[in-house]
């Protein structure tokens, strides 16, 4: 279940096509699995692509593994419990008011050998903060940044706001090589050179689209020193594929494996599995966007009808989803925020049980009336919609989930025209502009999202008007729920901000933007031959083998098992990272299956929520 962020992600994540027995070797080491200095390498196998290396304009899950370990954060993450730990910046203050922070940048270098200084902090959070696409959310309330001197930077917000030590997930970036880029470019279609100057353990030297990433050390690199030479992401051309790859040892890591086949293969011989919670979901979404805000969009004006959708939501079979879809490794939700943020979660109000007949009765009182084909219409407009999702190459569980839902709404009068497209095409429909204006080109759609760890501001922020050109995907804009968010935002009182939260999802479940469909876990795979010190972070009880949240610092534990020594001419290679968005996405995550997921042009700005009475 690829998650766009992630984030993610992220971002849940992928496939199911014809098996493929092997993978053709890296250009970069040789038929052993060595580098090609001799030292012990670490093949993670994927079947998707980062979408870029430029964090200006990727959004999903694979972007933010190769991200989290090129860079890293101000303020990096401990991998025990996600608490604040030493990043680009060693040490900061709060003021007594808790709306300036202080912060004293660490003597390390780039690795091109120039010292990493305020300039550098400056020029990332006002620059990527603002135009970058997962970003911007977590600058909303700074309202200056200034660099005393070349080891100092002071932001000031306009309210408290925790995340400015303990969330703000922007990777810094070298001023001296980003800012020569116009931000246009930056924005759109800008790709860096390699190699891919940064401050993590390893930094990228190649990336071969379609084949392989390599990351090598980084000699600059002020941390203890990797185990490993050198990381090599290799592309399979789907799911089924890279899952074969592990079990011939040709990889030594599944950072992402199918629902459908994870329990067989934890069966397989040197194989362990990992399940994981995550702050991850699969949602159904459908398109709200305001015709004063999206003059061009393309959809059909009855999906923004409320009962419709109040139908579709007591129509769906979550459970027999998660069942047959995700082999019963995920759970049903209700609403937005994930039952695995413990500290602000609890049962909305409403959570649409599975009801048809329920279903049938909502839309008989406004006015849906069977045709002859059995689909309902009103004044000659019939419910009949196209719901978009991944392909089962990228997918296999959205795409199963895709058509059972389409099956459940049939039986009550609606249809579903599922149309399976590329993530690509995806994105393209959901970011459309014309004029510089939003306009979506879907009536539905199912993908997914992965939040932050940490926090869930981030899944909060994904409703708010301000995110409409951003990363809102259902272009909703309701006034009260903007003004929560920026409540829970800055209260620090968790039961208050609970109370908030639970409100705020409360206003959704009755609007309906999405449909959350099922909780979706982090589903891992490694070979215990290859890999040893493997350690679960964010947290350490029961979280992953890698969490992308806590950066690199899990990766700097690994070493290669007993026996698995750079001369193992077994075909595989040593080592095992597992760099997931828990996202989710997307995705993200975020995902973040980053659904951390989406690509858009510059965001368009919108001031005021708008109103839209869904239930004419």
């Amino acid at each position: 279940m690829n998650t766009r962020k992630i984030m993610k992600i992220a971002a849940g994540f992928l496939a199911a096509f014809a098996l493929l027995a092997t993978a053709a070797l890296p250009a970069t080491a040789d038929e052993n699995g060595n580098g090609g200095d001799g030292g012990e390498v670490l093949r993670i196998g994927w079947a998707q692509d980062p979408q870029t290396l430029n964090p200006f304009i990727g959004l999903d899950e694979e972007s933010y593994t190769i991200w989290a370990i090129n860079w890293d954060l101000l303020v990096n993450f401990d991998p025990e419990d996600l608490s604040p730990s030493p990043g680009i910046a060693e040490s900061w203050e709060v003021s007594d008011d808790r709306k300036t922070v202080t912060f004293k940048i660490a003597d390390r270098n780039w690795s091109d050998g120039k010292p990493v200084t305020s300039a550098d902090v400056k020029w990332t959070l006002e620059t990527l903060g603002e135009e970058g696409e997962l970003f911007t959310s977590y600058t909303d309330n700074v309202t200056a940044i200034r660099t005393p001197d070349p080891k100092t930077v002071v932001i000031e917000t306009s309210k408290p706001d925790a995340r400015i030590v303990g969330g703000l997930l922007i990777y810094i970036l070298p001023k001296h090589i980003w800012d020569k880029v116009p931000l246009e470019e930056l924005t759109t279609s800008y790709q860096p050179s390699l190699p891919l100057v940064g401050t993590g353990p390893y930094i990228v030297t190649e990336f071969d689209r379609g084949r392989q990433i390599t990351m090598e050390q980084n000699q600059e690199f002020s941390g203890p020193e990797p185990k490993f030479s050198e990381l090599q992401f290799i592309k399979y051309g789907n799911q089924d594929a890279v899952e074969r790859g592990l079990q011939l040892g040709e990889i030594d890591l599944v950072p992402e494996v199918q629902a459908a086949t994870f329990e067989r293969l934890g069966e397989q011989a040197n194989v362990e599995t990992v399940d994981s919670p995550s702050p991850a979901f699969t949602e159904l979404a459908f398109n709200l966007c305001p015709e004063e805000l999206c003059p061009d969009a393309n959809f059909n004006p009855a999906i923004q009808d409320l009962p419709v959708r109040q139908a579709i939501a007591y129509s769906i079979d979550r459970e027999r989803i998660n069942q047959i879809a995700a082999s019963g490794t995920s759970f049903v939700a209700n609403g937005l925020l994930p039952s695995f943020y413990k500290s602000f979660y609890q049962e909305p109000d409403e959570t649409y049980p599975f009801d048809p007949e329920k279903a049938k009765q909502i839309l008989d009182e406004a006015g849906y009336v069977p045709g002859d084909d059995g689909i309902r219409e009103k004044d000659g407009d019939r419910l009949s919609f196209n719901l978009y999702t991944r392909t089962r190459s990228e997918s296999a569980y959205n795409a199963q989930a895709a058509k059972l839902v389409a099956e459940m709404a049939r039986d009550v009068g609606i249809e579903f025209n599922v149309q399976e497209v590329s993530v690509d095409k995806l994105t393209e429909l959901t970011v459309r502009q014309v004029d510089g204006k939003p306009a979506p080109d879907f009536d539905a759609f199912i993908w997914g999202w992965g939040g932050d760890a940490y926090d869930p501001s981030f899944l909060l922020s994904l409703m708010t008007t301000g995110e409409i050109g951003g990363s809102s995907d259902a272009f909703y804009s309701n006034e009260e729920y903007d003004r929560l968010y920026a409540e829970q935002s800055g209260e620090f009182d968790v039961e208050k901000r609970k109370e908030i939260i639970a409100r705020m999802i409360n206003r959704l479940q009755e609007d309906l933007p999405y449909i959350v469909l099922t909780e979706d876990p982090n589903l891992q795979a490694y070979r215990t031959d290859r890999i040893a010190n493997v350690e679960p972070a964010c947290p350490a009880e029961d979280g992953d083998i890698f969490c992308e949240q806590a950066g690199y610092a899990p990766l700097l534990n690994l070493e290669p098992a007993s026996g698995a020594s750079s001369d193992d001419s077994s075909g595989g290679s040593s080592g095992i990272l597992i760099a997931i968005i828990a996202v989710v996405v997307l995705g993200l995550i975020g995902f973040f299956v980053v659904r951390a997921r989406k690509r858009r042009d510059e965001p368009l700005e919108v001031d005021e929520p708008l109103e839209k009475d869904e239930e004419s």
